[in-house]
């Protein structure tokens, strides 16, 4: 962490911007180790690897979902073998880490690879922060940060950038700031440490349906944000008004995951009902989703593929169709699609 993080921190527990390091190591980037106290209720909070933990006293189902996370056989190599996400892990699998989200088209990446759906998602995340048009100087907060690749990014677009998770899976942002410094927070989402109007945006992929209340976790998010501040979420799981839910959310949840079905509408209702006032749902290209599968899936240019690849030179065409699959799209599957709001 930098000592400029503080000027927007609130002590989780009494609420107060009165933090300040207590005891510090720093190296030429950042504090690594020590502990921030609050001066107000002398709340004390340990910083490893310049990542701060508010989770001092999470509650029953934070600790659930982080004990999944870490015993969770996260990576497996092209002989079986199976890794979590420790810092053993992360050094010995860094090269792939460092670039996320595309890939380096090597057998992690490719169907069956630990990170098969990072790289098949990719085209979604660049093409919500090409839509953001960041600029310099911009406040960002990723929440549900997992290995903050998406912090990175908005870091080298010289945006002052915070990652918060709540998993160790944070931890791989240390490969990161080197390059593009952005600061790391092991923190609820639904209790974030941060002052109000704090962030001009925040991001979140595939986060918000691990909450179970999602007019409180929208509440938190706008609490957060600046007057005209934007929230754009991607990649999040969603299921048609008349779908049922699939079984894998039951087993998630035997897990301790905390992985939750709802559907567009409920999306909606959530992010108004959390204080947005200009809350839009958009259903998002399945040709340019179904084009990223087919090159990283290197599978054959079947008649399907000519078409995805028709529909992304005549977008026109696309959008007209795509308009008439909304409403199968919102009550049978949604597939690709994301949530904008803004405060």
């Amino acid at each position: 962490m930098k000592q400029e993080i503080l000027s927007i921190l609130l002590c989780p527990n009494c609420r107060a911007n009165s933090l300040s390091v207590k005891e510090g190591i720093s190296d030429q980037i950042e504090v690594r180790t020590g502990k921030i106290a609050c001066g107000s209720c002398r709340s004390e909070y340990k910083i490893e690897g310049g990542i701060i933990d508010f989770l001092r006293n999470p509650n029953e189902g934070v600790l659930r979902e982080r004990r999944a996370m870490d015993e969770d056989d996260y990576i497996t190599d092209e002989t079986g073998n199976k890794y979590r996400i420790t810092n053993q892990t992360i050094e010995k699998f860094k090269d792939k880490f460092l670039v996320f989200p595309e890939g380096d088209g090597s057998y992690f990446f490719k169907p069956g690879g630990s990170f098969q759906s990072t790289a098949e998602a990719s085209g979604r995340f660049y093409s919500a922060m090409d839509g953001l048009n960041l600029r310099k100087g911009e406040r960002v907060l990723e929440i549900g940060a997992c290995f903050s690749y998406a912090s990175f990014k908005f870091a080298q677009k010289g945006c002052s950038v915070a990652a918060l998770d709540i998993s160790n899976y944070l931890k791989v942002s240390d490969l990161y700031v080197k390059q593009a410094y952005f600061e790391r927070l092991f923190s609820d989402m639904h209790r974030m440490p941060f002052m109000d109007n704090s962030f001009d945006v925040v991001f979140g992929s595939a986060v918000l349906h691990h909450s179970k209340n999602l007019k409180d976790v929208f509440a938190e998010i706008r609490r957060v944000l600046r007057p005209e501040g934007r929230l754009v979420l991607i990649n999040e799981a969603a299921k048609g008004v008349l779908e049922k839910v699939h079984p894998v959310y039951k087993k998630m949840e035997e897990k301790g995951f905390g992985d939750t079905a709802y559907n567009i509408l409920e999306w909606i209702r959530g992010a108004r009902l959390g204080g947005f006032r200009r809350v839009k749902a958009v259903f998002t290209s399945l040709a340019d989703d179904y084009i990223m599968k087919y090159k990283n899936r290197g599978a054959k240019f079947t008649f399907k593929v000519r078409l995805a690849y028709f529909f992304m030179k005549h977008r026109r065409i696309e959008n007209f169709i795509m308009f008439f699959l909304i409403l199968p799209r919102l009550l049978f599957r949604p597939k690709s699609w994301k949530l904008l709001a803004i405060k």
